[in-house]
């Protein structure tokens, strides 16, 4: 009973106390909005580290006392507005708290607060970070140079990823926060290390960004980044990996090639690769050189063809259903809808062929280079392989059409090479093959890749 009691007891001084530093947090709050002298007198008085503190302290209460979410919601709120407005104060929270904070223990307001399990906080943590870099240059490369503000960056990827609602509140201010470490070009300085698909949340908001400002071409140049695309490049071999583990692709060299690979997996490998289709298509379509030169130094482009081959090998092409197969197909599908099944995502990939034979037109476009690397890796014959009709891809045949002007134009070996290949004499490059795959020409003069016996 004594016990129970003393508990008793403890909890209502918890509550009180929580709602005692609400109240005081919601004066603050009021009366350092957007009034720097009385912002100043706050930090100097201590009153913002009392503030930190109290967010610190209160925020692992929020899952036993609602007073304590409450509480640390209008902290934020209240350390957000002595900031706003007031830079010296803005730049020395973020220094103090990145400084003390580290990736290993997330002792910093921001990352409480991101991570907490109230919504509430959550948006006032994200305004309080907005705030707290807003117009400052100087501070938005701060927060993606040191590790623990790298840290609190990749969670608002995490953020976008995980939020359904695209018009909610919480999604378009991590957006604007993302927005802006993209423009202040540290986007790459966020995907250096810990490279993984599972940064999908990151590359869907730049696959945003990119769409947004699609018809401002001086806005889509953070691509031209050589840690960007080198980054992009090796996660692409991620995918592929993941997606060779997915349909064990016999012969394969990939690490998951052949085993068990978990849907979860699958999905990020898919929504990753969604995003940096959307990216490259916007931004191939400029006909950059330099992000071409970039392709072939990072090994992009060899990346793309690899992929662009498990693709074609695994998502067949269907020319012609008959009444039977029609129906089968219509009783697949029917049933596909029926089981919301996870795997849907992964059943879409065969959308990407399109996508992929689109960029590489795009980068070899007037690009001796690009052209004779993607003869040389066999992306002109993957490209030629899909000048047939698919019902897969009703417009896969005009994709495809448009790709090959780009590859063979003022590229006179490309065009011997189309010759060969029409005169029956296969070739099969040891990039291709190493994924288990084949060039050949059959008795019809008609160019196919597909899985190798060797």
């Amino acid at each position: 009973m004594e016990e129970s009691a003393a508990e008793e007891e403890q909890a209502a001084y918890i509550v009180g106390k929580c709602n005692a530093l609400g109240d005081l947090c919601a004066f603050v709050r009021n009366a350092a909005a957007m009034d720097q002298k009385n912002q100043d007198l706050i930090d100097g008085s201590g009153i913002t580290a009392d503030i930190c503190k109290t967010i610190l302290d209160t925020v692992e209460l929020e899952l036993i006392h609602l007073e304590a979410m409450s509480c640390v919601a209008i902290a934020a709120q209240a350390l957000s507005n002595a900031i706003t407005g007031n830079r010296a104060l803005q730049e020395k929270l973020l220094r103090q708290q990145l400084e003390h904070g580290s990736p290993e223990n997330n002792r910093t307001v921001y990352w409480l607060l991101l991570d907490s399990i109230h919504q509430k906080t959550n948006t006032a943590g994200l305004v309080l970070l907005l705030n707290n870099i807003n117009d400052s240059p100087e501070l938005v490369d701060l927060l993606c140079t040191v590790p623990s503000g790298q840290k609190i960056a990749r969670k608002l990827g995490s953020l976008f990823g995980g939020m359904q609602d695209d018009e909610s509140e919480e999604k378009n201010i991590v957006y604007a926060i993302l927005g802006k470490i993209i423009e202040n070009g540290c986007f790459s300085k966020l995907v250096q290390s810990d490279l993984s698909y599972n940064m999908y949340g990151l590359f869907e908001s730049l696959a945003v960004y990119c769409k947004v400002n699609s018809d401002n071409p001086e806005k889509i140049d953070f691509v031209l980044d050589e840690r960007l695309v080198g980054s992009i490049s090796n996660i692409f071999g991620q995918i592929h990996g993941i997606l060779s583990g997915l349909w064990q692709v016999s012969g394969s060299e990939t690490p998951n090639a052949g085993r068990n690979v978990d849907m979860d997996s699958a999905i990020s490998a898919h929504r990753c690769l969604s995003a940096f289709i959307t990216i490259l298509e916007i931004a191939t379509s400029r006909h950059n050189r330099r992000l071409a030169d970039l392709a072939i130094d990072c090994k992009l482009a060899h990346r793309i063809v690899e992929l662009l081959g498990l693709l074609h090998v695994n998502l067949p092409r269907i020319q012609k259903l008959d009444s039977q197969a029609l129906a089968s197909t219509k009783e697949q599908h029917q049933k596909q809808h029926a089981e919301e099944s996870q795997a849907s995502s992964i059943e879409r990939l065969f959308m990407f062929k399109c996508d992929l034979i689109q960029i590489i037109g795009n980068l070899s476009f007037k690009n001796i280079a690009m052209q004779d690397l993607m003869r040389e890796i066999d992306g002109l014959s993957l490209v030629l392989d899909n000048m047939r009709i698919d019902d897969n891809h009703p417009f896969i045949k005009e994709y495809a059409i448009v790709a090959l002007k780009w590859l063979l134009e003022n590229n006179k070996s490309s065009h011997d090479y189309v010759r060969s290949m029409e005169a029956g004499k296969p070739t099969l490059d040891p990039s291709i093959a190493a994924p288990g795959l084949e060039t050949t020409v059959d008795d019809q003069n008609k160019i196919s890749i597909g899985k190798s016996d060797k």
